[in-house]
């Protein structure tokens, strides 16, 4: 599913613009990294495509449909939202929780069938996390918490993804494991939009970056052309120096 933000305004004083004509585009089953420093308008343009914010100006649009005329649910059957952190309420397991994900795509008095029962299971499978399937949730650790997190959007079964810093609470290992889950998931034809701070970690696995500075979309394009030590330098205001070992980026401090 294709992603178009455009020319995305929005203040939350009326004074101080968090968006300044934001403007970006998705293409299908690719995996997007937006990298931005903190207050650069990445979690406030997530809310927006979301629906919990409303632009001041501009548009969203999937597949060139404006998501400011749909609904909840509607919105639900397109794109399925991977949130930083989460502090679960009630003590639902694990499987029940990877459940709901399906709750968009059947009827509002339905009960879950088998075809969601698999889907949920197939989602824990993915993120090797059938092993906490009985588990309540409010028992994990934060790093758990957020594979059950990315299983339950994948069993939402919604073409595209966002995902808020899903790497943030993971050790290194998981680290890895999900990327390259997220990775996979494009090329299965998903669409894949994930606001992280790491670099490396975005020259590496990602098809497409979107630099977020000021509100406006900085600088996008491949790993190879955002892979550029001057150009990261001014967007960090920071000597950095891009390199490679091994076929694979890696970024150091420039003195």
């Amino acid at each position: 599913m294709s992603l178009a933000v455009n020319d995305i305004h929005f203040s939350y004083d009326g004074r101080r613009p968090v968006l300044d004509g934001l403007s970006f585009s998705l293409e299908d089953g690719t995996f997007n990294v937006m990298l931005g420093r903190n207050g650069a308008g990445k979690t406030t343009l997530f809310r927006i495509i979301l629906g919990i914010l409303k632009a001041q100006e501009g548009c969203v649009s999937v597949n060139g449909a404006d998501l400011a005329g749909m609904g909840a649910r509607e919105r639900a059957r397109r794109i399925a939202y991977i949130p930083q952190e989460s502090h679960p309420s009630f003590s639902y397991s694990v499987l029940t929780t990877v459940l709901m994900g399906t709750s968009a795509s059947i009827s509002t008095l339905a009960s879950p069938g088998v075809a969601e029962m698999k889907r949920a299971q197939d989602a824990l499978e993915r993120f090797s996390i059938s092993h906490l399937a009985h588990r309540r949730v409010d028992s994990l650790s934060g790093g758990e918490r957020q594979l059950v997190l990315c299983a339950r959007a994948l069993a939402q079964d919604a073409p595209l993804l966002l995902f808020d810093e899903p790497t943030s609470k993971l050790d290194w290992a998981n680290q890895v494991h999900s990327l390259d889950n997220i990775k996979s998931l494009t090329s299965d034809g998903h669409t894949a939009l994930v606001a992280m701070h790491d670099i490396v970690q975005a020259l590496n696995w990602a098809d497409n970056i979107i630099l977020i500075k000021d509100g406006r979309t900085w600088a996008e394009g491949s790993p190879d052309k955002v892979a550029d030590s001057d150009l990261l330098s001014g967007f960090y205001s920071t000597p950095i120096k891009v390199g490679r070992l091994d076929g694979q980026y890696i970024c150091m401090p420039r003195h």
